[in-house]
């Protein structure tokens, strides 16, 4: 009997399913999908229902024998599916970037707003609207060699927003660097 205790150690017995058909043991593989779950569930709330599908899906297909786990996952990745058919369509155009971008940077969310500007570049390089724009989010994510880089490009192109940059509260943290200072208030050359 000692022998068949030492064989189940780390295992618990739960029913199967909620029909009362005979038990399914739980092993180790168990706990690392509900360690899984967990961060499946992280992902969906923090607004990643892409990521989080895949991890249920993942889950899912890793635990065959635990039914009650499977559905589980079936109906989490449900609602990943719907909040991902909800989602707006990737932008086009510079323009619908550039508008995205505009919108997850009002609602601080720089990462989105940052990858939004980025693919807005990629169509269109020397937009200065749009280089001013990731200039701002860069700002606001506190890297001031990135800011001042675009900052400068976009002045270059449109030398009035020298002036709307130096009254823009985005670039509140990097106000004080030299970088950020030669751009907004230039010396003339020859002085």
């Amino acid at each position: 009997m000692a022998t068949k205790k030492k064989a189940d150690a780390g295992r618990d017995k739960a029913p199967a399913d909620s029909g009362g058909s005979r038990p399914s043991l739980r092993t180790e593989g168990y706990d690392a999908a509900l360690r899984d779950y967990g961060a499946a569930l992280e992902l969906l709330h923090k607004g990643e229902p892409a990521a989080a599908l895949e991890r249920f899906d993942a889950i899912r297909a890793a635990n065959p024998d635990e039914p009650e786990l499977g559905e589980r996952m079936r109906a989490w990745a449900a609602i990943c599916r719907r909040k991902l058919a909800n989602e707006p369509e990737m932008p086009a155009s510079v323009d619908g970037f550039y508008n995205a971008a505009v919108v997850h940077a009002n609602n601080r969310e720089l990462d989105r707003a940052l990858d939004y500007l980025t693919k807005a570049l990629e169509l269109d390089a020397g937009s200065a609207r749009v280089l001013y724009a990731r200039a701002s989010v860069f700002a606001l994510r506190g890297q001031p060699d990135s800011a001042i880089a675009d900052l400068k490009k976009a002045i270059a192109r449109e030398p009035q927003l020298r002036f709307q940059a130096s009254n823009d509260t985005d670039f509140e943290k990097i106000r004080d660097e030299a970088g950020f200072i030669d751009v907004i208030e230039p010396t003339p050359a020859g002085a």
